[in-house]
């Protein structure tokens, strides 16, 4: 891996874990501290984006 696209792996990955972080946040908010339907779809919604694209990521990594 070149240096460029470690760099790119790195800002991608950082911006995917923050989107994650923030999206179990505002689950967590919307189910227990007060009740949100948009909130907790929405939050849901991020999860499942975050979780495909790392699992795609995932399993173009292992046919390479």
């Amino acid at each position: 891996m070149g240096e460029r696209a470690a760099e790119d792996w790195l800002i991608r990955y950082l911006v995917v874990l923050v989107v994650g972080v923030v999206a179990m946040l505002a689950l967590l908010y919307g189910l227990v501290l007060e009740w949100s339907p948009v909130t907790v779809l929405g939050s849901v919604v991020a999860l499942v984006l975050v979780s495909v694209l790392v699992a795609r990521d995932l399993r173009s990594w292992r046919a390479a």
